[in-house]
């Protein structure tokens, strides 16, 4: 009986094993239909994203359903009955689109072709205008160059006229003091001979005058003297005229012809 008893509760452990196994092997799988389930709700977004994008119409889009028990059920649409048609119909509609695009394609590509003649026309003719400008630069180089060593040439040709007009202007105030000082002793000297000049014609002013005034003097004494002189002939003519009209007529001729004539030219 004791055997029997540990056998069943060997079996009731075994038993309680197996549910705790076969517990967690279901909560595993109720975790991995719930990621699942995370990752069909993402493709379903995806899905009708593209759906949308297609423009199927009807409202086609997927509405998942945890409690559904068939893939149409848990997906909330049926692929063959109602999504199939829709894709099926919209393919065919892509099919022809896809023929005219076709066509318009061929044409584009004839267009292209003219296009592409047109443009590697246009590329040679850019090709000589690039070699053209490209001697047109190559002119322009040549000419900045020569520019910029005529701009040197002159900027040397400048500065040596700088400095031989700054050695001039030197020279010139050198020369301007020079003037300056020998204007300035010219000057002095001027003075110096025009003071002296002055106080010789002052002292001949003086001797002029001086001289002037002693001929003046010297003319009012011999007018004195001859007014005197003529008055005493003139009395002593009429006296000896009076008293000796004979005799002394001749003597007084004989005294006046031996007498020295008076130069009366200084009057």
């Amino acid at each position: 009986m004791k055997r029997e008893l540990q056998a069943v509760e060997r079996d009731i452990t075994e038993a309680e094993v197996a549910r705790n196994g076969w517990e967690e092997k279901s909560w595993d799988l109720d975790t991995t239909i719930g990621h699942k389930f995370k990752e069909l709700e993402a493709l379903s977004i995806e899905c009708n994203q593209a759906l949308r994008r297609l423009k199927l119409g009807n409202g086609l889009q997927y509405v998942l359903n945890a409690k559904g028990s068939s893939p149409a059920e848990v997906l909330g649409i049926d692929y063959k009955s109602t999504l199939k048609p829709a894709l099926d119909s919209f393919a065919d509609d892509i099919s022809k689109s896809s023929m005219s695009k076709l066509e318009e394609l061929i044409s584009l590509q004839q267009q292209s072709v003219e296009n592409a003649a047109k443009i590697e026309a246009k590329r040679n003719r850019l090709a000589a205008l690039q070699s053209s400008s490209d001697e047109v630069e190559a002119q322009l180089i040549f000419l900045k160059k020569e520019l910029q060593n005529y701009t040197s040439r002159c900027a040397t040709e400048a500065k040596k006229l700088v400095e031989d007009v700054e050695i001039e202007t030197h020279n010139v105030d050198i020369v301007e003091r020079e003037v300056a000082d020998v204007l300035e002793t010219s000057k002095l000297k001027l003075q110096e001979a025009i003071k002296q000049n002055e106080e010789e014609i002052q002292i001949c002013a003086w001797e002029l005058y001086a001289l002037v005034d002693s001929v003046s003097k010297y003319k009012e004494h011999m007018a004195s003297k001859i007014s005197e002189m003529k008055c005493n002939l003139s009395e002593t003519a009429g006296a000896v005229s009076d008293s000796y009209k004979g005799s002394l007529l001749a003597q007084v001729s004989l005294w006046i012809q031996t007498t020295d004539p008076i130069d009366y030219s200084f009057l």
